[in-house]
């Protein structure tokens, strides 16, 4: 037995709603026999960790929560919450417990650990080591970096979801700043204030979030949050006000333990999870994952649906709860038994008339995450029909250019379900019998069965096929790997393999004739891709 890591999240996180020290196990079976009995007659009254049937790294697992709480209480450190739990890894469970104190919370973690492995076998001068770390005066790294409720002075949104986060994040941050408001916003792109972009890169984690708080004077925080942040140091804040999930889809399957689509949901739930009671959670009621949500949330439900005839939203509805609705060909707001139309979706540009199925859902979660702010329902209709998917506004998300009577569509579709969308989306373009040709490919963080199913997807939906690699997204994947996955798959389809991303846009260029259409899977040369059309052809939306 040994352990993977001792982690500090300083947020709200996977094991509970507050900071958290998560201390790993792995152990084969039997390994829990190895618990010295001095340790166990000791500690046993806490919790009693051997009860048969469980396995060895729970039981050890349990056996370190139980000497935690005794050292804790036996050394005056204040531990309020202990949760222990198996993981999906196979042989792992973790012991995650509160803290308040930095390193001597870590220290705690660490004499708990060398006395259940028998490293060290005197409790009493374990407990005296806690004590000497608790009287250490804190130093300003000794605190959660979260920023507490008391701290936090501007309403805030938190989007979390698989697909359609930062299109979302852009578009509820455009409608504030189309009505005057002073907007800092968050996402895979970089942190934003106003029109600035002011942090470049992804900080959908709690660095990106303190950034915005940092911010004076802004009016809203509107902060995209990944399930990698979560995970890794838990959420930068204690609350939010209101709460958005757009779906969730298989994606970095197998990375930092998460194997299941219901534990990638219970991560992100976490998002839902710490909106304030008086404020909304807003859910999509057409994924029943995310419906589920609505169970363990303690704030009010706002549902969006793109489909006529949810009847989870129908029974919302009718009870008075709050819901917008893509139904009759506008965007519709059903709040405390009323309705009222807010927009056409024709008048919409980012859904091209409703054709772009995945923008429609964008759209309807924006929309209600601003009414649940407080934002007035013709302002927020007025912030729809101004943002369009163009380099300028949604950079590298659905934009769409026309030359030479072809179409050309630049997506970050970087998994299947984003994929499919896209391509779905480009098919609705085809002109005369032209054909859908498709430039795939993803980052090497994902496990061979879905680098497979991006291509098996492109050679059942598009005419033709071209294969790229990556250097900048390898990850821990060599050169070629991946599209030899690939390749076998797409199989007749192959057009063409290429060494990157923007080869594999002028391969696909050089192929088109009129009525094609291009759609390339772009997570990495959208600024040589996007320059290149905007100087050469003309975007739609």
């Amino acid at each position: 037995m040994n352990v993977v890591e001792l982690r500090t999240l300083d947020g709200p996180n996977l094991f509970m709603l507050r900071p958290a020290i998560k201390l790993e196990v792995m152990a084969a079976a039997g390994d829990h026999t190895r618990i010295p009995a001095p340790i166990k007659d000791r500690f046993a009254n806490a919790v009693d960790w051997d009860q048969p049937g469980r396995s060895s790294a729970l039981r050890i697992a349990m056996a370190v929560a139980s000497v935690i709480s005794g050292l804790a209480r036996e050394s005056g450190m204040p531990v309020n919450s202990i949760v222990v739990r198996e993981l999906e890894e196979p042989g792992h469970a973790a012991v995650a417990y509160s803290w308040q104190r930095r390193h001597a919370s870590k220290v705690l973690g660490q004499i708990a650990w060398r006395l259940v492995s028998g490293e060290v076998d005197d409790v009493d001068t374990a407990i005296e080591e806690v004590r000497s770390a608790l009287a250490i005066p804190p130093g300003p790294d000794d605190v959660p970096e979260m920023i507490s409720d008391a701290d936090r002075t501007v309403p805030t949104i938190g989007i979390t979801g698989t697909n359609g986060k930062t299109t979302t994040t852009r578009l509820i941050a455009a409608i504030m700043r189309n009505a005057g408001f002073k907007v800092g916003w968050t996402s895979s792109a970089g942190v934003v204030i106003n029109e600035e972009m002011v942090l470049p890169g992804d900080y959908t984690g709690p660095s990106g979030a303190a950034r915005v708080f940092a911010e004076p004077d802004i009016d809203f925080a509107v902060l995209e949050t990944a399930r990698g942040g979560i995970l890794l140091r838990g959420i930068g804040y204690e609350h939010n006000d209101v709460s958005v999930m757009t779906n969730i889809s298989a994606d970095h399957m197998g990375l930092h333990g998460v194997h299941s689509l219901e534990a990638l949901t219970e991560v992100k739930a976490v998002v839902a999870r710490i909106t304030v009671p008086d404020g909304f959670a807003v859910l999509n009621a057409d994924d029943p994952r995310v419906l589920a949500v609505r169970d363990v949330i303690v704030s009010r439900p706002f549902l969006f649906s793109r489909s006529d005839g949810n009847e989870a939203v129908d029974s919302h509805i009718e009870a008075g709860g709050w819901a917008v609705v893509a139904r009759d060909g506008e965007i519709t707001w059903y709040h405390d038994g009323s309705r009222q139309a807010l927009v056409a979706l024709e008048q919409v540009p980012i859904t091209f008339g409703g054709r772009a199925q995945h923008m429609v859902e964008n759209a309807l979660a924006a929309t209600a995450a601003c009414l649940a702010i407080g934002m007035p329902a013709d302002t927020v209709a007025a912030g729809l029909r101004e943002f369009r998917n163009r380099a300028d506004q949604n950079r590298g998300r659905l934009n769409v250019y026309t030359m030479n009577q072809a179409t050309v569509v630049i997506d970050f579709a970087h998994n299947e379900a984003g994929l499919e969308s896209l391509l779905t989306f480009g098919r609705s373009f085809c002109r005369d019998g032209g054909r859908l040709l498709a430039v795939i490919g993803t980052a090497g963080d994902r496990d061979d069965d879905a680098i497979t199913g991006v291509g098996r997807l492109a050679a059942d939906l598009a005419d033709g096929v071209i294969i790229k690699d990556t250097d900048k997204y390898l990850r821990g994947r060599s050169t070629g790997e991946m599209p030899a996955l690939q390749r076998a798959v797409v199989g007749g389809r192959l057009l063409a393999e290429t060494a990157g991303e923007y080869e594999g846009f002028l391969v696909g260029m050089d192929l088109l004739t009129p009525g094609d259409v291009l759609a390339v899977m772009c997570i990495e040369d959208y600024d040589t891709i996007l320059p290149y059309l905007e100087q050469h052809a003309t975007a739609l939306s």
